[in-house]
């Protein structure tokens, strides 16, 4: 940054100061007369940039080509996200392109490109249209539905599923009002929920991918990494203080050792996660996976026996789920004959990047990338 030199005379710069009066309108203003021959001292006034963003600017200027007269800058922006750009009646765009000086082009949506460029004559006039359409993206991402999630799973353990499966059988017949087979969730798909995701490009799957290998080794080197992880699945549990009035019944591991561990494997994950904009910290809050002061993972280690949400009552005629208000039964029956069963202990082996509207040939969500969450020999 240069340096301007900048002078200012003042009546203490001068033994007599002598003044004249000027009239402006009806006022009149005393002006200092200064003196031909004046001489005193010039300060130098550096230009306020900020170094970092000019460095910022810097590396992107790598990434931007010259064409014609005008300079190109290729932005990946997932593809979900180009209606909002656009907006309706292409409001949105021609807004962003007023205001940064940048003309934004979108691909056709038959292209599925997870890109936009900017041309613009300035490349400051880029910066600011990256700035812009970065900042409505991540405004419009609560928007987006969730596709895919961090699971622990149980299902794995044979005993444990058979546990599930008769525990399944023997509430059916029962006859519990509000209770029917159909609201129980599968066996094989028995988990632990550690974070939900919006991946909605390829690109933003390589990324969690990327991610999670690099997590392997930060989770190989704790030192709890060397004992084994064991939940024992133990009791009914609901969401809220009201069993009359019951969406959700859960099993889970409620002892203080396990709950910290798996915070502490938490702890690792979110921080890489929230780095390479996998997840934001407004996103983890609204899961509920922080302490209250977003400072540290508080994850809520639970493993769905019955949801209301799977019931045929909910589902069309083609097996898809419907919106709307969710039922709710009346659990204080069940929590009276079922609340102390024990499900047995299962070994928490590993985390996997799991799709969450897809199935492996196992009966468990598909599977794109797994890591340890102790040392497999640790495993029986």
């Amino acid at each position: 940054a240069g340096a301007l030199a900048v002078a200012m005379a003042l009546p203490q710069d001068i033994e007599d100061p002598k003044f004249e009066v000027i009239k402006i309108g009806s006022c009149r203003y005393r002006k200092l007369i200064v003196p031909e021959n004046l001489q005193f001292k010039c300060e130098p006034a550096y230009n306020n940039w900020d170094e970092e963003e000019e460095e910022e600017n810097r590396e992107l200027d790598d990434q931007m080509t010259y064409e014609g007269d005008e300079w190109v800058l290729r932005l990946p922006i997932a593809a979900v996200f180009h209606r909002f750009i656009v907006g309706a009646g292409g409001r949105n765009r021609s807004r962003l392109e007023m205001e940064s000086g940048a003309r934004i082009i979108v691909p056709n949506r038959e292209d599925q490109q997870d890109a936009i460029w900017l041309r613009a004559r300035q490349k400051q006039q880029i910066y600011s249209g990256k700035a812009q359409i970065e900042l409505l993206c991540e405004r419009e991402e609560a928007k987006l539905e969730y596709t895919h999630f961090l699971s622990v799973p149980l299902a794995w353990d044979a005993k444990f599923r058979q546990r599930i499966d008769e525990f399944r059988e023997d509430v059916v017949l029962q006859r519990f009002e509000g209770i029917d087979a159909s609201i129980f969730m599968p066996s094989r798909r028995m988990h632990f929920t550690l974070c939900m995701l919006k991946l909605h490009s390829h690109a933003q799957v390589d990324e969690m991918k990327e991610a999670l290998r690099t997590l392997s080794s930060q989770i190989a080197g704790t030192a709890d990494y060397g004992r084994p992880l064991v939940a024992s699945m133990k009791g009914l549990h609901i969401m809220t203080d009201d069993p009359s009035d019951v969406g959700v019944v859960f099993t889970t591991d409620r002892s203080t050792a396990v709950q910290n561990r798996m915070n502490n494997v938490a702890d690792i994950i979110f921080e890489t996660l929230r780095a390479r904009g996998l997840v934001s910290q407004q996103n983890l809050m609204a899961q509920r996976l922080l302490s209250s002061d977003g400072a540290h993972a508080e994850v809520k280690l639970h493993a769905t026996l019955m949801n209301t949400k799977y019931s045929r009552n909910m589902r069309r005629e083609d097996g898809s789920r419907m919106g709307g208000h969710r039922e709710t039964f009346d659990a204080s029956r069940l929590m009276e004959h079922f609340g102390q069963v024990n499900f047995g202990d299962v070994f928490l082996k590993e985390v996997q990047l799991s799709c969450l509207e897809e199935m492996g040939d196992d009966g468990y969500y598909r599977s794109l990338c797994s890591i340890p969450l102790c040392d497999p020999r640790c495993v029986r």
